[in-house]
């Protein structure tokens, strides 16, 4: 094994033979033993309520892009706000499938997610309710105020806002 995973010493025949064998029996090493002894699996979920929403598929991209330079690998953890599932996720993190978890919404409470942080890191993409669980995200009021204020310069009079967790 120290050879094929090239940590350690062999000589340079026993190395050359090994390599010749597993050639010839067309051996791969196991990823998921790797893993196992690594004790590093390289997976984030990412849970997502809506795989469509182009706001949810922003942000997925901005994910994906950040992953393929660190080398980890990105799991896509459809919602469609179900607690039940998000739980499931959680459940998931603890039993160390993932290494972090990040939810781009979410229906479970954030006290139920902050009794899962001991497990690995978990990050949401708006403001949390509590300052415990790290968060990125836009402060989107001042940018509501700058379209609003744009529209009224514009002379519009008759505006409307949506605002939805339908897809």
């Amino acid at each position: 094994s120290r050879v094929l995973s090239g940590n350690g010493y062999a000589s340079q025949q026993t190395r050359e033979d090994i390599l010749k064998t597993a050639a010839e029996l067309d051996y791969a090493t196991n990823a998921i033993a790797q893993e196992l002894a690594y004790g590093a699996t390289h997976n984030i979920g990412v849970v997502l309520p809506y795989i469509k929403s182009p706001f949810f598929s922003k942000i997925l991209e901005g994910i994906l892009e950040k992953s393929f330079e660190t080398g980890y690998k990105i799991i896509i953890l459809p919602s469609n706000y179900n607690q039940d599932l998000e739980i499931e996720y959680l459940e998931k993190l603890r039993k160390k499938a993932f290494e972090a978890i990040i939810f781009t919404s979410r229906q479970v409470p954030e006290e139920t997610i902050l009794k899962y942080q001991k497990y690995g890191p978990i990050v949401l993409c708006y403001k949390p309710e509590n300052s415990g669980i790290p968060a990125t995200y836009a402060n989107r009021i001042p940018a509501y105020r700058e379209a609003f204020e744009w529209l009224k310069e514009q002379h519009c009079s008759n505006i409307g806002f949506l605002l939805s967790r339908g897809k």
